[in-house]
């Protein structure tokens, strides 16, 4: 978008009863930022969406908005700009989503959103050290890999993860849930900075300059941070912590999640546990099956032979045989319900027995709560 075009698109964004949504609406509706801008109020209104309160809020707070839009823009470093909704280089993965973005800031590489495999990767700020340890060895093989790994610059796992990515020399994007001059925790501004200052990282926001960290913001933060990936991997979290929240959409935005299994006890394994058990997640013991399950390396199921696999399945008994033998003479992936159905067996213990088969490398879960057997 032309900069004077970006400073009339961003000016109508600053009214409070202008969100993403509408904002792209208007745009649309009126093919050119500018003459949204200086439409009236009866000219506004008529856009589908916007209504007469939200025309007449906008145009009783448009010439400040226009003078804080100019001084925003003005104060831009170097390394920072504005990508829009109806920018080519926006991108897909984001459009795609609900409510997607109509502005991001940026500081640091932008080529990075257009990066081909993108992983969220993200967790409690109270993590353990077996978050650390597991944060640090997927992170560090993801950015072996080629893979970008997005988080929200948080304490806990987000930074480690961030930081392992950074360590092993790949690419990260922190999506921040306030203004891009303004980073939470405060103390990631050095951080932050030196992601910047690498051409190896990228610090965005869909919000203002200046704003503040708000609890408020967080949740629509990690529509981005899952919206940008392939995948969402929980590491650690509770059972109502904000990765759940994180996980929750992106599986409304059809995108796989990962969890970490962990000790039924440990406070910080509730929430992937849980994810795990109601079959909402897949699980993982390193990069390799991540990478494998999203196709971006051999799932090794072509280098094992069908007597490699045969050995494995003879050792299966009980409810394991069952529900692999029904796979197998399906022919084709399975819903979960139909798996059910056709054993007879309860339903925790059909989630449990997947599970064992799946790290038997017999089974692979695909999205949708499908299964499949590996032939």
């Amino acid at each position: 978008m032309e900069s004077e075009e970006l400073l009339y698109y961003y000016a109508l964004s600053l009214s409070s009863g202008i969100g993403a949504g509408r904002l792209v609406a208007i745009r649309t509706y009126f093919g050119d930022s500018r003459k949204a801008f200086e439409a009236s109020a009866r000219k506004l209104a008529a856009v589908p969406g916007v209504g007469k309160a939200t025309a007449e809020e906008w145009f009783s707070s448009r010439d400040e908005n226009l003078e804080r839009a100019t001084r925003d823009l003005a104060a831009l470093p170097q390394t920072a700009g504005i990508m829009t909704f109806f920018d080519a280089d926006y991108p897909d993965s984001l459009r795609s989503i609900f409510n997607p973005p109509a502005l991001l800031w940026l500081n640091g590489e932008r080529a990075l959103l257009q990066a081909e495999r993108m992983v969220a990767v993200i967790g409690s700020r109270r993590i353990t050290d077996y978050g650390k340890r597991v944060t640090k060895d997927i992170c560090t093989d993801l950015a072996g890999a080629g893979v970008t790994v997005v988080s929200g610059l948080a304490l806990g796992v987000d930074s480690a993860g961030h930081r392992a990515v950074f360590d092993a020399g790949g690419s990260t994007i922190a999506v921040l849930g306030s203004g891009i001059d303004v980073i939470y925790p405060p103390s990631n501004k050095s951080f932050a900075a030196e992601l910047v200052r690498s051409g190896r990282g990228l610090v965005i926001s869909e919000l203002p300059l200046g704003t503040k960290p708000d609890a408020k913001n967080f949740p629509w933060r990690n529509r981005i941070v899952s919206g940008l990936s392939a995948s969402t991997v929980v590491i650690e979290s509770d059972e109502k912590g904000g990765s759940m929240i994180t996980a929750s959409i992106a599986l409304d935005q059809d995108r796989d999640v990962f969890a970490l299994p962990g000790d039924v006890d440990r406070p910080m394994s509730r929430g992937p546990n849980l994810l795990l058990a109601e079959g909402r997640a897949k699980p993982f013991r390193n990069a390799q099956d991540i990478l494998k399950s999203l196709g971006w390396i051999s799932d090794g199921s072509n280098e094992r032979s069908k007597a490699e696999i045969k050995k494995h399945a003879e050792h299966l008994s009980g409810d394991q045989k069952k529900l692999y033998d029904i796979l197998t003479t399906a022919g084709e992936p399975l819903y979960i319900d139909t798996i059910i159905e056709r054993s007879g067996v309860d339903v925790q213990t059909v989630l449990v027995r997947l599970l064992e088969l799946e790290f038997k490398d017999l089974i692979r879960q695909l999205p949708g709560k499908h299964f499949t057997a590996i032939f």
